[in-house]
């Protein structure tokens, strides 16, 4: 039973499963599964322990330091379902009224924790520079580590987690390679990787104000319950109209679905239009951007965060739009830092490709990390702290060299 919970889970989501489909799924009685667990909340934190439970036998007398990672990494991997279940779960626990809320907001500061021990042993012994950041250095690792395993179920073959983790260590040990020199190449706005939003001329005003309420209800009821979880009489409920009406403006729930993320890019790509292409300027305000949506727009990032960990598996709806918009964001970010690399602005041990996939999942796991705690997560906080550590001390925010660090830099890497 828990086998098939765990499995259930993983696929749809905790909202969109029943006791019903449990005891289907695993060839027992409904009856049976209420008795043993007597309510889903119950069935849900018995799934969690018992995974959680896999993953510490495989650490089962392992030594606390660094290469830890890497270990807890491929076993996490390697144990059937648990990176499924964990990234399908993480998106969907951010809502404070979802029953492992707490749970995985305790989780997550435990694995801070961990990861600021092993930090702090390797800065003692040496390993790691003595000016470093533990608690942020901790918190940004963490983040990074949620982000990569939800872009690891989506895009495979590009990104794989223990590798991904293990440059990240590499470069924090002061042991990654020089890579470069790099070419300047056409600049990619960050309205590459949004989707548009298709035109919505047609009928009256009237019907157009309705479409545009059903898509408002829609990104509250899909950031509050998920896809599998929101039903089309919930939503038309909420905009005060029958479900044949919200049928005849979208035709079928996957198709509102798809207004809903086009809708949320399109917001997006309104506010980055008349955006600077200057590479560095565009990372140097990262963190600003961010900070403003965590401000003016928590509902997006609420949904983001949810649908993107529920639509790893590949039958759900809007499992192609995030593998899309995720291709599509490493390959903006790559562009971004190629320039500014091209420009000298940069450490000579960022390798664009490798940065732009640890950015982008950076991203998304401090979002993951705002929704368990927002009091005490500053998302563009953590992306300047994190930037800083791969642009060159001495490039101002306004992309200029600063006493010509920048110039020299350049410099350096051609005659690497």
């Amino acid at each position: 039973m828990l086998a098939s919970a765990r499995d259930l889970f993983a696929a749809r989501g905790f909202g969109a499963v029943s006791m019903r489909d449990v005891a289907a799924d695993a060839g027992v009685s409904h009856p049976t599964v209420r008795n043993l667990f007597g309510s889903m909340d119950a069935l849900l934190d018995a799934v969690v322990t018992d995974s959680e439970a896999d993953l510490q036998e495989a650490l089962e007398g392992r030594t606390l330091d660094l290469d830890l990672i890497d270990v807890i990494a491929r076993a996490g991997r390697d144990i059937p379902g648990y990176v499924e279940l964990f990234t399908v779960l993480a998106g969907a626990a951010t809502l404070p009224e979802h029953p492992a809320h707490e749970r995985f907001r305790v989780r997550d500061a435990e694995f801070q924790a961990l990861g600021a021990r092993m930090l702090q042993d390797a800065r003692d012994r040496g390993e790691l520079p003595a000016d470093l950041d533990i608690p942020g250095e901790a918190r940004r690792l963490n983040a990074a580590w949620d982000g990569l395993q939800v872009i690891s179920r989506y895009l495979p073959e590009e990104v794989d987690v223990p590798d991904a983790l293990a440059h990240r260590i590499a470069r924090l040990r002061g042991r990654a390679p020089t890579v470069g020199p790099f070419a300047d190449v056409e600049p990619l706005p960050i309205s590459t990787m949004l989707a548009e939003e298709p035109a919505d001329e047609a009928g009256y005003a009237v019907g157009r104000r309705r479409r545009a309420d059903i898509i408002d209800q829609s990104t509250t009821i899909f950031a509050r319950d998920g896809y599998h979880g929101a039903s089309l009489r919930d939503i038309a409920g909420a905009v005060g109209v029958n479900a044949s009406t919200l049928l005849h403006h979208f035709g079928s729930k996957e198709a509102l679905l798809a207004a809903v993320l086009a809708h949320r890019d399109a917001a997006m790509a309104a506010r980055e239009a008349d955006g600077d292409d200057d590479p560095v300027r565009l990372l140097r305000e990262l963190g600003a951007a961010a900070s403003r949506d965590a401000r003016t727009q928590p509902g997006l990032i609420s949904i983001y965060a949810v649908l993107s960990t529920e639509a790893v598996a590949p039958s759900h709806p809007a499992h192609a739009y995030f593998q899309d918009r995720f291709a599509r964001a490493i390959r903006m970010f790559e562009n971004v830092l190629q320039r500014a690399a091209a420009r000298g602005a940069t450490r000579p041990d960022v390798d664009p490709h490798a940065e732009a996939i640890e950015l982008t999942a950076l991203w998304d796991g401090l979002q993951l990390q705002w929704g368990y705690d927002a009091d005490a997560v500053d998302i563009g906080r953590e992306l300047d702290a994190h930037l800083a550590g791969v642009l060159r001390e001495g490039v101002g925010r306004d992309g200029a060299a600063r006493d010509g660090a920048a110039r020299d830099g350049a410099a350096a890497t051609d005659s690497d």
